[in-house]
């Protein structure tokens, strides 16, 4: 149960932390303290309701300790980015400093609820379903992790990785959010493909999504470098998301 509580606290984060926080609210909760407030108490439910499998109090103890951590991460992230002007280059490092501190919490806490022998159990009508349904559970919770993780969380850690480096360009660039849209779709068909052991069909859709942008990327060698650099790490992303969970 302790790998199922790890992945229950993860997709909680990843919701709580991407999904249901807007980019409005990501921005604001830098400048106000109130904003800082509702991302938390909002934080706090996205745990509180993937617990729910396995509910107990004592597990919503542990809860509630992840997420004042997170809170007080965020606070002191706060503080800092009022005394100190982020420029892009040190966001990005702010970024995944903050990430791997909340993740490494929430690992020390699932790893302290193993040691403890703390029990955790799936309340009466989930453990009937899944005895009746016979359903794989850690299976079905790797599965939706993974997705949560190479969708939103993703696309945001390489617009962070790459925004120094996108090349500046004249004129219309194709729709709004497309680029977005297209990376999403490259990743979880490449997880399809690794999922069905199909490697060598990954360096088709690598090649496929590169036509489609060739004499761009013929003529522009900064954009055919940026774009090289977005499509590669996009792949190494969920290629690294997929040897870790599964």
């Amino acid at each position: 149960m302790a790998k199922i509580v790890l992945t229950l606290f993860l997709i909680g984060h990843v919701l709580g932390d991407f999904y249901l926080q807007s980019s409005e609210l990501a921005m604001s909760k830098d400048e106000s303290f109130w904003k800082l407030l509702k991302h938390s108490i909002i934080y706090l439910f996205s745990m509180m309701f993937v617990i729910i499998p396995v509910f107990s109090l004592k597990l919503l103890k542990w809860v509630f300790i992840i997420a004042a951590a997170h809170f007080l991460v965020d606070l002191i992230k706060f503080f800092i980015k009022k005394r100190i002007t982020i420029d892009d280059k040190l966001d990005a490092l702010v970024y995944f400093l903050d990430q791997i501190i909340h993740i490494l919490v929430i690992t020390f806490i699932a790893a302290t609820i193993a040691l403890l022998s703390e029990p955790v159990n799936y309340i009466y009508c989930i453990q009937y379903i899944l005895n009746r349904l016979q359903i794989n559970t850690m299976g079905v919770l790797s599965w939706i992790l993974i997705l949560l993780i190479i969708i939103q969380p993703f696309s945001i850690t390489i617009k962070k990785v790459l925004y120094r480096y996108k090349p500046t360009t004249n004129g219309e660039e194709g729709y709004p959010n497309v680029g977005a849209l297209i990376g999403i779709l490259e990743r979880c068909i490449i997880l399809l493909l690794l999922s069905a052991g199909q490697y060598s069909a990954i360096g088709f859709v690598l090649t496929a999504k590169s036509i489609a942008r060739y004499s761009k990327i013929a003529d522009d060698p900064k954009f055919s470098e940026y774009y090289l650099l977005g499509t590669l790490l996009s792949a190494m992303l969920v290629i690294a998301a997929y040897l870790v969970i599964f």
